[in-house]
């Protein structure tokens, strides 16, 4: 039944002038009816998943509609092979807000109002920084499904308090308890970055590193193309990455890194067989590690985090963070209902008590654990605020961009040439865009 309404339209259009035979419903909401069935499409998997799937199971209890959930970790070419296809998925949970912009520009994405949504007062819900990334060309093409902060350093409390650690505040703190850990015989930290799926993990450690380093500001014009990637400042920032990603810091080595997932490599710190003492990654990594990776974990004794320490006191320290995005392809009741369901306090209430992720969304307040707690308290009350940059690249530079990172950690000796390389392809992309 894909693109139905689109046919009926062509159909209605074939009509000599009959218009009035086509168009919205009574209600004045321009959508068809639905088959009873919602496809939707995510990169989500795990425990991530399961944590989806039970706000589904509630949707489809308080409507009647079913919900067929699919998932891919290369969320990108998966979706261009299917809009190629004329597959589309009805709904998907888009990941970086450029690959939003894309969708919607190409005609692919259906704006809310033509679904019958008020998005003027979805938006009343969220802050300006949430509702622009479903916005493109002013108008609102979805609603920030869950989001996170991205500068959070993961640790075992244990382990800092039998070798006399208290969380760092600055980078340089950070990098004595790398060299002290290592004193101990112990390796610091373990970090999963696995081909293209799991090369983010990677470019969220940049980012973090440039936004204290080089500034907000900088860091704004770096991932709006106003500034090159060969930079001086990017080559800094690198170069302090490099002090903590490197052989001698991490487990197995760099070469282990880049053969290890994501979820692999929080196992390392907080599996049952653990290897290494700490990982950067963002708050959702707590739900993973005690769902998925060791359920016997108890938040707070054998898992915290401290916030991603300051660099350059002038710039203090930005909060990074991410938001995936549910955005429709196909303009019926069904998608409609559940698009609407997905911004209720209801769903996100539902959703935010699993420990998988924080809501945007400012009438939902409680939490189920001091993770979770102390993770939205991050993204509330942050001064200063940057999306995840690689999100915001346009086409496939994004995911480039991980593998740029996986190059350089690889081989150091052949930074400039790497960053050349990129830079001519960011000319490219942000010149198409």
């Amino acid at each position: 039944m894909k693109r139905r309404w689109a046919m009926l339209l062509a159909v209605c259009l074939l009509g000599v002038g009959v218009t009035t035979a086509c168009g919205g419903d009574d209600d004045g909401g321009g959508t068809a009816k639905g088959d009873g069935t919602v496809e939707i499409f995510s990169l989500w998997g795990g425990s991530e998943q399961e944590a989806f799937q039970k706000v589904l199971t509630q949707f489809t209890a308080e409507t009647g509609i079913k919900t067929k959930y699919e998932s891919a970790r290369d969320f990108l070419p998966v979706i261009r092979t299917r809009l190629a296809a004329g597959n589309p998925p009805e709904l998907a949970i888009i990941p970086r807000p450029g690959i939003v912009a894309d969708l919607a520009k190409d005609g692919n994405l259906i704006k809310l109002n033509d679904l019958g949504l008020d998005a003027d007062k979805i938006g009343e819900n969220y802050s300006s920084t949430w509702t622009n990334l479903a916005t493109v060309d002013d108008e609102v093409y979805g609603v920030v499904a869950k989001a996170n902060s991205k500068s959070v350093v993961w640790y075992k409390p244990a382990s800092f308090k039998e070798n006399g650690f208290e969380p760092p505040s600055d980078w340089a703190g950070l990098l004595k308890i790398t060299e002290d850990y290592k004193a101990k015989g112990k390796t610091p930290w373990a970090v999963g970055a696995q081909g293209r799926d799991n090369s983010w993990t990677l470019t969220d450690w940049f980012e973090n590193i440039y936004a204290r380093q080089a500034g907000p500001d900088m860091y704004e014009q770096l991932f709006t193309g106003e500034l090159a990637f060969n930079d001086q400042s990017v080559k800094d920032a690198l170069t302090e990455m490099l002090k903590i990603i490197n052989d001698k810091n991490v487990a197995g080595g760099i070469d282990t890194v880049l053969g290890t997932s994501f979820v692999d490599g929080i196992g390392k710190v907080f599996g049952k067989n653990a290897v290494a003492e700490m990982y950067m990654e963002g708050g959702f990594v707590g739900g993973i590690a005690i769902d998925q990776v060791n359920p016997s974990l108890k938040p707070g004794e054998d898992i915290a985090f401290f916030p991603f320490p300051e660099i350059n006191a002038e710039h203090g320290s930005p909060l990074v963070g991410g938001g995936d995005v549910a955005a429709a392809f196909e303009n019926n009741e069904d998608v409609a209902k559940l698009m609407e369901f997905l911004s209720s306090p209801e769903a996100i209430r539902t959703w935010v008590s699993t420990g998988a992720i924080v809501s945007p969304h400012k009438g939902v307040t409680e939490y189920p654990n001091e993770l979770v707690k102390a993770e939205a308290d991050q993204v509330q009350n942050a001064e200063t605020f940057r999306f995840d940059g690689s999100d915001l690249l346009p086409g496939s530079l994004g995911q480039d961009f991980g593998t740029l990172l996986q190059n350089i950690i690889r081989k150091p000796a052949d930074m400039d040439k790497f960053l050349d390389d990129y830079q001519a392809d960011a000319e490219q992309a942000f010149g198409a865009a």
